[in-house]
């Protein structure tokens, strides 16, 4: 047969040899499987450098504007002080006293707002890095699978023992959690955007609600739904 073409039997005493056809099937069969399986691993990773990448140019604008929030507003503190000083020359300040500005103190809401989104940068910036050094973890699995061990025999154990760690060091649910990062870092930013909003504009502010609302109920809802139903398509690594 064509199987036995491609592995001809082993002679009598050799079926453990160093280059025995167990070890040369084993070899390539394992093989296809072990580059299916990173290579899926290199495209869940790419997409969420990919999505950190932009999600954190987006929240940094974001952020741009929320912090000073966090800043006295020196345009209208030069205001008073100029007030102030027309005030002393027109000699109307002699029976009234200069007004002096308060102590600035950032609003809780202010607090809030930037503490929620410098939380979600710092989030997706941590998955970007954490998914850099999975890919060089990967790489380097790869190259030394590629690589010559001797014979068949000695290939196979060390593949065996790479593999095994990888499952022992849970990469894959490793990966799994860099995905729920970013997730929990986009709800984050919801919540902060919800608050930014609410006190600019109440239509806009019960808008963004209904949307984030909807968002997080049908995550939940894909995400419990496979535990329930076992045919449902909504399945990720997650709930597996």
């Amino acid at each position: 047969t064509a199987h036995e073409k491609l592995y001809p039997p082993d002679k009598y005493g050799e079926e453990l040899g160093p280059n025995a056809r167990l070890f040369r099937i084993y070899h390539d069969r394992v093989t296809e499987k072990d580059e299916d399986l990173v290579q899926g691993w290199h495209e869940t990773l790419n997409v969420l450098l990919v999505f950190a990448g932009l999600f954190s140019a987006v929240l940094t604008a974001f952020l741009m504007e929320s912090t000073k929030q966090l800043q006295p507003d020196y345009t209208e503190t030069t205001a008073v002080a100029v007030l102030a000083v027309l005030a002393q020359l027109q000699g109307t300040s002699s029976s009234t006293s200069t007004p002096v500005n308060p102590p600035f103190a950032a609003t809780t809401d202010a607090r809030w707002i930037n503490a929620l989104w410098f939380t979600s940068l710092m989030l997706a910036l941590i998955v970007s890095l954490l998914a850099i050094l999975v890919k060089q973890w990967l790489v380097q699995y790869t190259s030394l699978m590629r690589s010559s061990a001797g014979d068949a025999k000695r290939w196979a154990c060390r593949h065996f023992a790479l593999r095994d760690g990888l499952s022992k060091w849970g990469i894959e649910p490793f990966i799994s959690g860099l995905a729920v990062l970013l997730h929990m870092a986009l709800f984050l930013f919801f919540v902060g955007l919800a608050t930014y909003l609410r006190g600019l504009d109440s239509i806009l502010f019960y808008i963004m609600i209904a949307m984030s609302a909807a968002t997080a109920g049908f995550y939940l809802a894909s995400t419990v739904a496979p535990i329930i139903w076992t045919a449902c398509p909504s399945r990720t690594p997650v709930v597996r």
